[in-house]
This record gives structure tokens, C-alpha cells and sequence, in this order.
């Protein structure tokens, strides 16, 4: 069995964001929670970031990478963007529920399916 971290990346300040240990059961609960962290992000650069909706989801079936953003849509500086970790399951680590975002856009849903589904292909 395998638990799914949700992780996101400060393009300004350089650094990752996660709760610690905060593990989830499914994928679905994971994306739920990069996406509040992505809202935090808006709300913490007063809605500044711009996001690639088109942008390509890259990476293995233990560490995803997607919807990278870019402050006022400079492009050449470091980008903002949302990541979901597996890890195998270990006793001493509790599964946490997920915060929730307080809004999710169109585009958003889109993604969360598209993330959902992938991650769900990968591990079959």
C-alpha cells in the first residue's frame, strides 16, 4: 500500500511547502490538499501568481510534478509550482485528512482529474 504527500513550491522564497506529516490514503485527498496549498500561495502573493493550465505534468510515480505558476507571469524567474510524493506505507505513519481549498476554478477541476488519473495509471 502506498500514502500520497502533497507538496508545493515557493518560486519567491525558494523553499517547498507541506504540512508535516501529513499523509494521505488516496490521491484524490493529496491533489485536494496541493490545491489548498496552491490557495495559500494566491492568497499569500495577493493572487499575482499566474498559472500554466497547459503546462505538462512531469515526473515518475513517486514524485509529480504539476501546474507551475510564475509571479506576474515572468517566466524567467523561479516558478511556483504543485508536486504529489508516494511513499510506502509505514506503520508508524499516520494517515491526516485533508485541508480542503476554499475555491477551486474550472481549469483547477481539470487538472485535479487529469493529476487523479495519471497518478492512478502510473501505479496499475
Amino acid at each position: 500500500m502506498h500514502l500520497y504527500q502533497a507538496k508545493a513550491g515557493d518560486g519567491s522564497k525558494k523553499k517547498g511547502l507541506r504540512r508535516t506529516k501529513s499523509y494521505f490514503t488516496t490521491p484524490e485527498e493529496a491533489v485536494s490538499e496541493a490545491f489548498a496549498l496552491k490557495g495559500e500561495m494566491d492568497s499569500r502573493y495577493a493572487n499575482e501568481i499566474e498559472w500554466d493550465y497547459k503546462g505538462s505534468i512531469t515526473g515518475k510515480s513517486d514524485k509529480l510534478k504539476f501546474l507551475k505558476g510564475y509571479l506576474n507571469g515572468n517566466k524567467e524567474s523561479t516558478a511556483f509550482y504543485l508536486e504529489i510524493l508516494r511513499v510506502e506505507h509505514d506503520e508508524q505513519i499516520v494517515p491526516a485528512s485533508p485541508i480542503k481549498p476554499k475555491s477551486v476554478t474550472k481549469e483547477d477541476r481539470k487538472v485535479f482529474k487529469k493529476v487523479v488519473e495519471m497518478i492512478q495509471l502510473k501505479n496499475a
